[in-house]
């Protein structure tokens, strides 16, 4: 066991959790619900919404806090699903240049998913649109809004904030998009290419990996994705009780609020640091890998890993039993440490053997660095996948 896991449990805070949480430690994790804009209030809370995937269940067009006098930003929620099929809602935004489009075809789309990378609903990029200030790694929005694109960002936590729920976050993406073809019809025609980066690339993985069954009337031009975690199981190697332990700690708690089972794995000390930070946003969470804490020493088994249950959750969130029916590229950091390369490369080859199209591109710096040196490379695959839906 760790010395600050020592520390820890000598002040006592293991005894500190309250019998409730204990009791359902589940309930425990969720995160606290937004009240102070009621667009953003979960109607699930109440029962489930009973309307088909991509149904739009309200809309609304706003300003926020920043102004973008040449965007226009509309908000909307729809009818989705979980990692386990149960109906849940899904909010997203859309955001529009006001200027009209001159390029041949239709206005393309690119549904830009965030690297979210929170626990707290409060950092949702659609309440953050609305309520503060944008929040994404690389920026990139400004650039597809400058060339003319429509940019679709959907919240794809879901409502119980599941980073890094593959499942999750593939469906939300989804019926999104669904529910962006319900408000404007005009971009039914419109060639869409999705994007994202580390955690928005998890979502950008898995909607292209389920959009041929889940929603195959969805015209994707491609998806292109950049500093991928394919695999939970090795991302242990690389982020477990390193400085890297914050988020990956975060992703655990955000899974286990998809499965209620891995809830139980939880040991007290555990329980209690998790229920402080379930409202966090990405750089609170990326701080507290300074403690470096190992995540066995957090369990009820310091195996945990090898458990049934985890073994479980991580099968369910490692991409491959399906590929894109659309082209799929991949960049990533040659000094990348934090996310191994080796696991994009796998799931290419695994997506290459059903029959994919797929590019993998291995770009200058780490996994920052190289989210903005690939930034030539992404617009210009952008481009030419909306060139060539066009000319098609």
């Amino acid at each position: 066991m760790s010395t600050i896991v020592d520390v820890l449990t000598r002040l006592g805070l293991p005894g500190r959790v309250p019998a409730d949480v204990l009791a359902d430690p589940y309930a425990a994790l969720l995160p606290t619900p937004v009240t102070s804009d009621p667009f953003f209030v979960d109607p699930d809370a109440s029962g489930p919404v009973d309307a088909p995937p991509g149904t739009v269940l309200r809309s609304r067009e706003v300003t926020g806090r920043v102004p973008r006098p040449r965007t226009r930003l509309r908000q909307f929620a729809v009818a989705s699903t979980d990692a386990r099929g149960r109906p849940v809602t899904v909010t997203a935004s859309l955001m529009e240049p006001r200027r009209p489009w001159r390029g041949p075809g239709p206005r393309p789309v690119v549904v830009h998913n965030v690297a979210i990378d929170s626990l707290g609903l409060a950092a949702t990029p659609s309440y953050r649109l609305m309520h503060g200030v944008g929040q994404d790694f690389p920026t990139v929005v400004p650039l597809w809004l400058q060339r003319g694109y429509a940019v679709l960002i959907v919240d794809h936590e879901g409502p119980r904030m599941a980073y890094a729920e593959g499942t999750m976050a593939g469906h939300a993406v989804l019926d999104g998009w669904r529910g962006l073809l319900r408000i404007e019809e005009a971009y039914r025609e419109s060639p869409t290419v999705m994007y994202g980066y580390s955690g928005g690339a998890i979502a950008t993985v898995w909607a292209a990996q389920l959009q041929p069954t889940y929603a195959p009337e969805l015209p994707s031009a491609g998806a292109i994705a950049g500093g991928t975690p394919t695999n939970v199981g090795l991302l242990r190697e690389t982020m477990n009780g390193t400085l890297a332990s914050g988020l990956y700690g975060a992703a655990v708690i955000g899974m286990a609020r998809e499965h209620e089972d891995l809830a139980h794995e939880f040991g007290p000390l555990g329980l209690y640091l998790a229920t402080r930070i379930k409202d966090l946003s990405v750089i609170p969470l990326a701080l507290g890998g300074l403690a470096r804490l190992p995540l066995e020493a957090l369990a009820t088994d310091p195996d945990v890993f090898d458990s049934p249950v985890a073994r479980a959750v991580i099968e369910a969130n490692t991409p491959g039993t399906g590929a894109p029916s659309a082209p799929f590229a991949f960049y990533h950091g040659a000094l990348d440490r934090w996310i191994p390369e080796h696991g994009v490369r796998a799931l290419a080859d695994t997506w290459r053997a059903q029959g994919a199209d797929v590019e993998v591109r291995r770009v200058v710096g780490d996994h920052f660095v190289g989210a903005v040196s690939a930034l030539p490379f992404v617009l210009r695959w952008v481009a030419t996948r909306f060139t060539e839906a066009v000319i098609r």
